[in-house]
């Protein structure tokens, strides 16, 4: 793989501006944000492991097809199939996986809540891993984010008793999922098609969630337009379109200083929680809900300048090896 990536010399994805970037964002919050109410309201129709391999399979077979119309030839270099093994493992069958499990336990804005501590966790792990230097503001943000994890878990636990700890456990374990594609996604050749990763992620990643399924759920789907367009919605919205954004701003130098602003999606999935389904939190989830947000914030200060610093200088050693 190391060979493959020096014998293709690439540039920088180019720059986007700030107002793209915060644009991008801002679609991709609200289309997040709405697909965990959307993800609850489709999972009435059809059991959690069997909604989300038939959301993973039709965005991304879709999106595939798109594709191949357009005259993009599928990708069978290693390089490319190893990052979509990878990523289907880690953001579709382990986080949507999770995610789903996690909204039939939980109410959608508690999972969105405990979903999105995902920036502290790859923070950390970068910390942890790969040695990377986390400055005291970084570190007041993990122990921040994480005093909001336990927040509301436990105010909720207080508020509602028979609260079901085994849909926090997944949320958090769909969040470390992410964390981990994540930072996978980053250290792969820039070069790689983001469509045809968003695609093939996708399929590849709907397979083992398709044989679980069989295994454990034995479904037998009941064709409604409810499960119509929650998966259409989840499918098309919430994981193709939605991941070929989460790719680009992930390539641009500038997505890691707005990168705070995911806070944006739980913060829709609560509003959307309670107007459309109704769901109440207490004060605890709220407080809780702050001081994640606060960590993200402040891990992202020094991120926002330390990646930009790691990138430009792993492009540089490339080139210097040509």
């Amino acid at each position: 793989m190391k060979e493959r990536a020096e014998s293709h010399p690439t540039s920088p994805p180019p720059r986007w501006g700030r107002l793209r970037v915060a644009c991008a964002f801002g679609a991709l919050c609200l289309v997040w944000g709405m697909a965990f109410v959307v993800l609850r309201i489709g999972l009435r129709e059809a059991p959690p492991l069997t909604f989300t391999a038939l959301r993973a399979f039709v965005g991304g077979v879709a999106l595939a097809a798109c594709l191949l119309a357009n005259g993009r030839p599928l990708p069978l270099d290693r390089s490319t199939q190893i990052t979509a093994v990878v990523m289907g493992t880690a953001n579709v069958a382990g986080f949507w996986g999770l995610q789903s499990l996690a909204i039939l336990r939980i109410t959608p804005g508690e999972a969105a809540i405990l979903v999105y501590v995902q920036p502290l966790l790859v923070a950390l792990g970068a910390w942890l891993i790969l040695d990377e230097r986390l400055s005291l503001l970084a570190a007041l943000g993990l122990l921040a984010g994480f005093a909001g994890v336990v927040l509301v878990i436990g105010g909720q636990a207080l508020l509602q008793p028979h609260s079901s700890w085994v849909g926090y456990l997944c949320a958090l374990g769909g969040a470390l999922c992410w964390a981990i594609g994540t930072i996978y996604f980053k250290a792969r050749p820039a070069a790689q098609s983001l469509l045809w990763i968003a695609a093939l992620q996708a399929i590849y990643g709907s397979l083992p969630l398709a044989m679980l399924a069989l295994a454990v759920e034995h479904p037998r789907v009941v064709l409604t337009l409810t499960l119509f367009w929650t998966v259409a919605y989840a499918g098309f919205g919430a994981s193709a379109l939605a991941y070929v954004l989460w790719f680009s701003l992930l390539r641009q130098h500038a997505a890691s200083r707005v990168a705070a602003f995911v806070f944006l999606v739980p913060l829709v999935a609560v509003v959307g929680d309670s107007v459309v389904l109704g769901d109440r939190f207490g004060p605890s989830a709220v407080i809780g809900g702050a001081l994640i947000v606060l960590g993200i914030w402040l891990v992202n200060r020094q991120q926002s300048a330390s990646m930009h610093k790691v990138r430009t200088a792993k492009f540089v050693q490339l080139n210097d090896r040509q």
